[in-house]
């Protein structure tokens, strides 16, 4: 059986909620799934798994949110290389703060994860304003496919 961990930062929940979503999904389609708050998790949970999963609200202009900053941080200075390890990316944001950079966290936590060595698994799922209109397709049809291709690689 595949398995996937996720560490997520939220503030406000929205980030928390798409998790959730996208956690019973995967679970559904038989994938064992681990999900941890970023203040409640150290470097070395980037191998719990067989699949990294880092998702995060953006804010300011293009920031992480602050716990996933301070784990992308810690992770840094652990010097932690992913070895080649799948991994996957949620991005929020909202354009009210900042229209430009709004959804900034998955191409920066992108960069974060491929200067460690991972493979991205899949194009990241990227959430603009509230993620509830998206709860019932978008975000269940990509974690469907994330739940695809994971099964595939564990039938190989």
């Amino acid at each position: 059986m595949a398995s996937l961990h996720c560490i997520y930062g939220t503030t406000g929940g929205n980030t928390e909620l798409v998790v959730d979503e996208v956690v019973d999904v995967l679970k559904q389609k038989g994938i064992r799934v681990t999900a941890a708050r970023a203040e409640q998790s150290c470097p070395e949970d980037c191998a719990k798994a067989d699949v990294l999963l880092l998702a995060s609200s953006t804010y300011g202009h293009g920031l992480l949110q602050e716990y996933m900053e301070v784990f992308v941080g810690q992770v840094r200075k652990a010097g932690l290389a992913l070895g080649g390890k799948p991994y996957a990316v949620i991005g929020l944001g909202d354009p009210k703060y900042d229209p430009e950079h709004h959804i900034e966290a998955a191409p920066v936590l992108e960069k974060f994860l491929n200067d460690r060595g991972g493979k991205k698994l899949i194009p990241s799922l990227k959430i603009s304003r509230s993620p509830v209109p998206h709860l019932d397709l978008r975000i269940k049809e990509w974690a469907g496919s994330l739940a695809e291709l994971l099964n595939a690689k564990k039938s190989r």
